[in-house]
């Protein structure tokens, strides 16, 4: 148990740094605070001319797929500036799980509830020996999984990032208008 804990203050304090090293690098700078500025106020165009049932039908589908087009490109550049942290950040991330395989060993550091699938079980027993029970889970997985969380509950805490919003294709938020259901 104690080296459960052990991983999970780990990969707190990694996720933390992670977050850390993308705000200096990215989140803080002045482009890309403009660039989220501008995602807002589009997702807020984009609501407002949806809800909208005045005038003319297909100058308001223009307008609308208008400002999606200027979402998408501004979320694209959003995402290249955040291109260079998240490789510094995936590298930085894979030494550390390195370390963690070195300190922690072949050992067993927790018990599943059950037995995990064999397509998974690649994963859970990443680093133990072929010997090892099959719901046992390894230092790796533990740390992988807890960074997973940690980082999205500072990301979402902090409120750093792109917001989300809308971002969902077209094609999952209405199939009927893309297949042509709708006329």
């Amino acid at each position: 148990m104690a080296d459960f804990v052990k991983l999970l203050a780990l990969s707190l304090v990694a996720s933390g740094a992670s977050e850390a090293i993308s705000y200096y690098l990215v989140y803080r700078t002045e482009q890309f605070q403009h660039l989220k500025q501008s995602i807002v106020r589009n997702e807020v165009k984009l609501d407002e001319e949806k809800r909208a049932t005045t005038g003319n039908a297909q100058r308001r589908q223009r307008r609308i797929e208008s400002i999606e087009a200027q979402l998408s490109s501004t979320r694209s550049k959003a995402g290249s500036l955040q291109l260079r942290c998240t490789l510094i950040v995936g590298v930085i991330q894979l030494l550390v799980i390195y370390q963690v395989n070195s300190i922690f060993g072949s050992a067993p550091v927790g018990t599943l509830p059950f037995e995990p699938l064999s397509m998974f079980r690649s994963l859970t027993h990443r680093g133990l020996p072929e010997d090892s029970p099959s719901n046992a889970c390894s230092a790796t997985f533990v740390f992988v999984l807890g960074g997973l969380v940690f980082k999205s509950l500072i990301d979402r805490s902090l409120q750093l990032g792109i917001p989300k919003g809308s971002s969902l294709p077209k094609w999952v938020t209405n199939p009927e208008d893309v297949i042509g259901g709708k006329k």
